[in-house]
């Protein structure tokens, strides 16, 4: 490669500030041009500990010929706006997950990349963790045998107490348990099965001060009556977690989604468990799944070629959210289409 891929946020969001701002700055074949704000005159760079940083307006930003991708972490409602801005203005598109409010965004998004011929993805960085490729050579050496079951499930407290002015708790921006955490159960059961469920069944809890959804608990049915049993929580405080059930035995990942971020633990173990109860842990060396993700979309945009995780899979992970929302709102399983 004989450069690196010139990237621009647009905004300051947590997760920007916390974890893919230093991403890109550490990846070996990117570099971070400018941030994007509303108020760009107020915000100093230095003091956000970005020194030489072009601090720009949205719109600026993505029409700066000296960038060459766009990250995009504002709030739900907001991602299939700017995204297909940013890709009107020839950019590539990093987006926050979920890459859209519903399938119908998400296929828009999908036509549109084809269309103006630039690559975008959706920002799912825990798949690029390398404690997956070993659960899947595991499944694949029949280490337990035929999958019955895949239960995954995460949590983040933010009630003690919540914070009303935080995007996850304002209905009209997208918040919600369901798009902010479900995105990942979700696309845990699907990654690990290979194929999408057929119907899901949903109960969840909404907060009637906010009007958002806390909590909630789904079962996902597969061919052949396999089962995904997916759970995401405001209330509890966890790495993000997954089991698969096989009839030989289990594959246990205690950190499954967010290892590393902020202050939590960056080892992870592969747990391999038999019918007898024996166990075997494998340790995996910390690694920053932030920096493995934007490295390898700024590899595919550098060459030419497809994202690593590509826009039809998003799509599919929204076709089931959206049956997970008409469940829980009529009480009944609702089909996967």
């Amino acid at each position: 490669m004989d450069r690196s891929v010139r990237w621009g946020v647009l905004g300051f969001a947590g997760i920007a500030k916390m974890a893919l701002i230093p991403a890109i700055q550490s990846a070996k074949n990117a570099s971070l041009v400018a941030v994007a704000s509303r108020r760009p005159t107020e915000v100093k760079p230095e003091s956000m500990g970005l020194p030489g940083i072009r601090v720009l307006d949205y719109d600026a930003l993505i029409n700066d010929p000296d960038i060459d991708a766009v990250y995009i972490p504002l709030p739900n409602s907001l991602h299939a706006e700017w995204a297909g801005k940013a890709l009107d203005a020839g950019k590539a598109v990093l987006c926050e997950k979920p890459l859209a409010m519903n399938a119908d965004e998400a296929i828009q998004l999908l036509e549109q990349s084809k269309k103006v011929g630039r690559p975008m993805m959706e920002g799912f960085m825990y798949r690029f963790h390398p404690q997956h490729a070993r659960v899947k050579q595991l499944i694949a050496e029949d280490a337990i045998g035929d999958i019955q079951e895949v239960r995954a499930h995460l949590c983040v407290d933010m009630m003690s107490p919540p914070d009303a002015s935080n995007v996850r708790f304002i209905p009209e921006l997208g918040g919600g348990a369901l798009l902010d955490m479900g995105c990942y159960v979700v696309s845990v059961c699907r990654m690990v099965f290979g194929e999408e469920p057929l119907t899901a069944t949903v109960r969840w809890h909404v907060d009637p001060r906010f009007g958002v959804d806390t909590n909630l608990a789904a079962i996902l049915e597969f061919a052949e009556g396999r089962k995904g049993i997916v759970s995401c929580s405001f209330s509890g405080n966890s790495q993000g977690s997954y089991t698969v059930v096989g009839n030989k035995g289990s594959i246990e990942v205690p950190r499954g989604i967010i290892p590393g971020l902020d202050t939590r633990v960056s080892e992870t173990l592969v747990i391999l468990c038999d019918g007898d109860g024996g166990r075997q842990e494998e340790t995996i060396a910390a690694v920053d799944q932030y920096s493995l993700m934007v490295q390898a979309f700024s590899e595919a945009i550098l060459e030419g070629k497809p994202a690593p995780l590509p826009l039809e899979d998003s799509v599919a992970n929204m076709r089931v959210l959206d049956a997970m929302a008409r469940s829980a709102h009529s009480g009944t399983s609702a089909d996967v289409s």
